[in-house]
């Protein structure tokens, strides 16, 4: 009863400070800014990429980072929003008919078991996680596209009821679930994260190791960026659009990023 609170009661939350937020976008947008939703995870080579478009360019970009899944029943519920880039191919392609433009392809996204070094003999893969004593971070499955994708792999896996028993918290996007690692990582009370590869070139998983899932329960996903006919600055959310999947792709794969579609 009390994990389940811990995922209910999050989305909540998210949704509500989202609501106040974007209201807050639209009281102050002008008809030569754009409204952009990113999956949380994406945070540092999106930061990079709006600031170099909005230097060569002079567009302003009102970017707002949260779980996928939330900025999807946000987008569906409310609407307003130019773009939308979500960690998974789910939550773009399952969109409400008639909210999508066009999108396309911008990287891969693999999650792995991330652990400190001295882990690297108690955590060789998924088996290790469902053992007794060994506590884990993961992503809200409710919440973020990296929680839902994990959660079903567990589903399928020998051990998952195990493994999903071994859970110490359950995070509301990439950074919470590296803040609570860390927090719990300090105090002895978590051995591992279950979070995108890329994460270990980025400040806050600076020091960790990748450990891949074994073939058979090996996850990879589109990252996707849609263009969205809820627009109200189309010509700008085109443009940003364009800007994104060129030169933005450049960005994604110095950050570490697989970019090559046919991997």
């Amino acid at each position: 009863m009390f994990k389940k609170r811990l995922i209910v009661l999050p989305v909540i939350i998210s949704l509500l400070t989202l609501l106040a937020v974007f209201f807050f976008l639209l009281n102050k947008r002008d008809n030569e800014s754009i409204v952009f939703f990113s999956g949380a995870g994406m945070k540092i080579p999106v930061n990079e990429i709006v600031t170099d478009f909005t230097d060569s360019t002079g567009i302003h970009v009102d970017v707002h980072f949260e779980g996928s899944a939330v900025l999807r029943q946000y987008i569906e519920t409310y609407g307003d929003a130019d773009l939308f880039m979500s960690g998974d191919k789910e939550n773009i392609d399952g969109l409400k008919t008639g909210l999508v433009k066009e999108s396309t392809f911008i990287a891969w996204h693999i999650p792995s078991i991330l652990i400190p070094p001295e882990n690297k003999e108690k955590i060789k893969g998924l088996d290790d996680l469902a053992k007794k004593g060994v506590r884990f971070v993961m992503s809200n499955p409710q919440q973020a596209s990296l929680g839902k994708m994990v959660d079903e792999m567990i589903r399928r896996h020998p051990k998952g009821k195990e493994i999903s028993g071994n859970v110490a918290v359950y995070g509301s996007s990439t950074q919470d679930d590296l803040r609570l690692f860390w927090d719990l990582y300090k105090k002895g009370e978590a051995d591992a994260v279950l979070e995108w590869d890329v994460i270990m070139h980025v400040a806050e998983g600076k020091g960790l190791l990748v450990v891949p899932f074994e073939r058979e329960y090996e996850i990879r996903d589109a990252l996707k960026l849609a263009l969205l006919k809820t627009s109200k600055n189309p010509a700008g959310a085109k443009r940003f659009y364009d800007y994104f999947r060129t030169e933005g792709i450049k960005v994604f794969k110095k950050h570490g990023y697989t970019t090559e579609a046919d991997r």
